[in-house]
């Protein structure tokens, strides 16, 4: 059976989710080991950015899924391609800034998330070039 186009997205999608979940828990896990995993002048507060960085990259995903179960339409097909470029590229970028100073666990999560993210963004350019039915 050939997995098509909506599913192997949605798939994608979970599978970054997963690997962001993953990479929090990665810094956090470090705790166990004695280190201190405190940002510098840490003030007990969470700043809204990361608040921003959880939705963006936890709780939309979510939604990009909901959209592909709910509608087929050729702008949500355009505007997921877009938007899976955006995630692509921001996996990029973190990669980048990751090997200024790589980890043997941060590294390779970091190059899976770029990779699962090339495979979204080429199916996501796929079903969009495709059809519909």
């Amino acid at each position: 059976m050939r997995i098509q186009s909506p599913l192997k997205c949605i798939i994608y999608w979970l599978l970054l989710v997963i690997i962001m979940m993953l990479h929090f828990n990665y810094h956090v896990g470090e705790i166990f080991y004695g280190i201190d995993v405190a940002r510098e002048n840490a003030d007990g507060i969470v700043p809204v950015g990361t608040h921003v960085i959880r939705n963006i990259f936890y709780h939309l995903p979510v939604v990009w899924i909901i959209v592909l179960l709910s509608y087929q339409s050729n702008l949500v097909r355009v505007g997921l391609f877009i938007i899976s470029v955006v995630y692509w590229m921001s996996h990029l970028m973190h990669l980048v800034k990751d090997l200024a100073n790589p980890g043997f666990s941060q590294t390779p999560l970091l190059l899976l998330a770029l990779f699962i993210s090339t495979l979204l963004t080429l199916e996501h350019y796929k079903y969009w070039k495709t059809k519909s039915s």
